[in-house]
């Protein structure tokens, strides 16, 4: 970086501060001189300063003034909130609450996605020792029941040696 020379480059004339202060003064007077007038243009009364103190403070206390409420209709706006409220909750709210929901309320997909939801890696097998089966009519399981001659068409179609099945056949079948 370069060196900044420590010598100072402004300079003053010799003598410019000597007198300085008078010759400011000097000068402010007579511009004051042209700007003021010589005569005053206000006057004061005789006894003004008697009396100020007491006009002063008479219009300076205060009175008595009436509270006006700026919005003196708010408290109809919060009657009619609470109205309002009230009215909707009487709507919205069902009152019929005995009904209690039952098991066959539920929606079989709902059932289904519990089960698949939850793991309970039971199996096939395990699951039909714990269904009764006597009960139970192939019917129940199916949307449409099937016709015994379904089931033979099904059985004549799928499989190849009949007699493997051990099914008695009637001779309409054969």
């Amino acid at each position: 970086m370069k060196k900044i020379p420590k010598k100072n480059s402004f300079k003053t004339p010799s003598g410019y501060f000597q007198g300085l202060t008078e010759r400011i003064q000097e000068r402010m007077q007579e511009e004051d001189a042209q700007k003021f007038p010589g005569k005053e243009g206000f006057a004061v009364p005789d006894t003004y300063f008697d009396n100020l103190d007491k006009e002063i403070l008479a219009s300076t206390t205060q009175k008595e003034t009436p509270v006006i409420q700026l919005r003196p209709y708010k408290k109809y706006f919060y009657a009619a909130a609470a109205i309002a409220a009230i009215f909707v909750l009487v709507i919205a709210l069902p009152w019929n609450r005995s009904q209690t929901i039952t098991f066959d309320d539920l929606a079989e997909v709902d059932i289904t996605s519990y089960f698949e939801s939850q793991e309970m890696e039971l199996s096939s097998y395990e699951i039909a020792e714990v269904i009764p089966v006597n009960n139970l009519d192939i019917n129940e399981f199916m949307e449409t029941g099937m016709d015994d001659e379904e089931i033979m068409d099904y059985l004549e179609d799928s499989i190849d040696d009949l007699d493997e099945l051990n099914i008695d056949l009637d001779e309409a079948y054969q």
